[in-house]
């Protein structure tokens, strides 16, 4: 496997920068990328991360795991990108720094756009399209916690389902929001996509041992799942909710401190049901109390910070479709 100037022979491992682009100013505008080489025919897995500057978070996990992975006894190819935005992570921002623009928004890019349009133009091409099987890993950042996979409706999702439920995630949210990704045209192009929304919050300073070793693990039974390492699928949860979304419950009315209630999420709810409170940030008043617009189970997602930014989501209401236990055969949809 050889992307840029990259490159890895069977039973090998290598580490670089692909350079997409140069800025105004002449310097390179690249991302890193692993590549790890089995040695054995297999599929080509490609775990990315960091594509908001503010979700850090796998950065810790990913290239520790790439160390643990014996790649002579791996079959086909893991790709792992630990920071995609590699400008915003070191702005301390959302969006790029060159152009201001959110990556996560700029589909399959454009060669004779902007930096960031340009960037993600090459990725798409030279990355994303070598890989069978993406986990497009994101987190709440610092204003909320998730733990749960999410799978596009596109054609093929069947199979990105199944890799969902293979995760150790406790929920498989099934037919989340197009966002205007490059994973969103990579699952349009019948790849299987799945988004792990693991961490956030308080997640790596207070539970970074937990928050570790449940990515790690589901990159590893990502592998076990498409058979490019042997073993059994592991995982701290005996069972799996799949899920379809209703509602995406968001900030309004009353402004303040937000305060919702984490003991609801994984549990049904009836409409009408007290989710949280906005509380005064001055006197302490409650303002609004916020309620379940439907019947319906809470996602493992949602704002622990008590000021949430203007369109970030305080939690997510879902239907039942099924409950597995881990391990079993999904039935899809």
């Amino acid at each position: 496997m050889k992307i840029g100037s990259i490159e890895a022979n069977p039973g090998e491992k290598a580490f670089g920068f692909l350079t997409a682009t140069e800025t105004h100013g002449h310097f390179p505008v690249q991302l890193p990328l692993h590549i790890v080489q089995g040695t054995q025919p297999g599929p080509v897995l490609l775990a990315q991360a960091g594509v908001s500057g503010l979700e850090i978070e796998p950065a810790a996990v990913l290239p520790q795991l790439v160390k643990e992975i014996d790649p002579s006894t791996l079959r086909g190819t893991l790709l792992v990108v630990p920071m995609f935005n590699m400008s915003g992570f070191e702005f301390e921002q959302i969006n790029a720094i060159w152009d201001d623009k959110d990556l996560s928004t700029l589909g399959r890019g454009n060669p004779r756009g902007t930096v960031s349009e340009v960037l993600v133009h090459t990725y798409f091409n030279e990355v994303i399209g070598r890989a069978a099987a993406i986990l497009d890993v994101h987190t709440g950042a610092q204003w909320g916690y998730e733990w749960y996979a999410g799978v596009y409706a596109a054609r093929g999702s069947q199979h990105a389902q199944a890799l969902a439920a293979a995760l150790g995630l406790p929920q498989v949210l099934v037919g989340q929001p197009e966002d205007g990704s490059s994973v969103l045209e990579a699952a349009r192009d019948g790849k299987m996509v799945v988004s792990v929304r693991l961490g956030g919050g308080p997640g790596l300073r207070d539970f970074r041992d937990e928050f570790e070793a449940r990515l790690r693990n589901a990159v590893l039974n990502a592998m076990r799942h498409l058979k490019m390492i042997d073993g059994p699928l592991q995982a701290d949860v005996e069972r799996v909710q799949i899920l379809r979304i209703l509602d995406v419950i968001k900030q309004e009315g009353a402004r303040g401190f937000v305060f919702m209630d984490a003991s609801k999420r994984g549990q049904a709810v009836a409409q009408g049901d007290a989710l949280g409170i906005v509380r005064h940030a001055h006197t302490g008043e409650t303002l609004q109390t916020i309620t379940a617009p439907k019947a319906g189970v809470v996602i493992h997602s949602g704002a622990v910070w008590p000021v949430v930014p203007e369109d970030a989501h305080l939690t997510i209401i879902a239907e039942p479709y099924q409950e597995i236990g881990f391990g079993e055969a999904l039935t899809t949809f």
